[in-house]
C-alpha cells in the first residue's frame, strides 16, 4: 500500500478572548469540526493535520479539555503562544474602541486577525513547506478554513518513487 503523497493541514483561529458559557458551543463545535475534518481525511488515507489557534490560556485549557474528552489525541495541535507586544496594544486598543463604540464586534474582528497571524506563525514553523491554498473550492468538505494548506506527507511517496529507474542494457 502506498503512502498518502500530499499532507493536508487544516488550521481554525478561535477569536473570542474568553470562554464563557455563550462562547462554550462555539468554541466545541469549532473544534470538532476541525478534529472531524482531519479524522476524516487520515481515515480515507489521506494525511492530515489540525492546528486551533487561541489567544488566551483559558481558553487553550477549555480545548485541551475538548481534546481529551473527544480523544483527538496528536491530530489537532493546539497553537497558544505568548502574544508580541505589538498584538497586546491592538487587542487593548480594539477592548477600548469596542467599549467606547458600544460593539463588541471590533474586538472580535481585531482578535480574530491577531489568532490567524498566530496560526500562519505556528504552521510556518511545524509545516515549513506547506502552501496555502486560497481557493475556497479547493477546501476540504466546503469549509472556509482560516488556513489551508498542502504539502508532501512524511515517509511520502514521490514522483520518483513509482518511477522505474531501469538502464537499457
Amino acid at each position: 500500500m502506498l503512502r498518502p503523497e500530499v499532507r493536508h493541514v487544516l488550521g481554525v483561529a478561535f477569536p473570542h478572548t474568553d470562554a464563557g458559557t455563550s462562547l462554550d458551543a462555539e468554541l466545541e463545535r469549532s473544534f470538532l469540526r476541525l478534529a472531524y475534518s482531519v479524522g476524516r481525511l487520515s481515515r480515507s488515507g489521506e494525511s492530515a493535520a489540525g492546528y486551533f489557534a487561541v489567544l488566551r490560556q483559558e481558553v487553550r485549557d477549555a480545548v485541551q479539555r475538548l481534546q481529551s474528552r473527544y480523544d483527538v489525541g496528536e491530530s489537532v495541535h493546539i497553537v497558544f503562544t505568548s502574544l508580541l507586544v505589538s498584538d497586546m496594544t491592538r487587542l487593548n486598543e480594539a477592548t477600548d474602541a469596542a467599549a467606547n463604540e458600544g460593539d463588541p464586534s471590533v474586538l472580535t474582528s481585531v482578535a480574530r486577525q491577531i489568532a490567524i497571524e498566530t496560526l500562519r506563525r505556528e504552521i510556518a514553523l511545524q509545516e515549513p513547506d506547506a502552501l496555502e491554498s486560497q481557493a475556497q473550492d479547493s477546501q476540504p468538505f466546503g469549509v472556509p478554513w482560516d488556513f489551508y494548506g498542502r504539502t508532501q506527507a512524511p515517509g511520502g511517496r514521490t514522483a520518483c518513487d513509482s518511477e522505474s529507474h531501469h538502464r537499457p542494457m
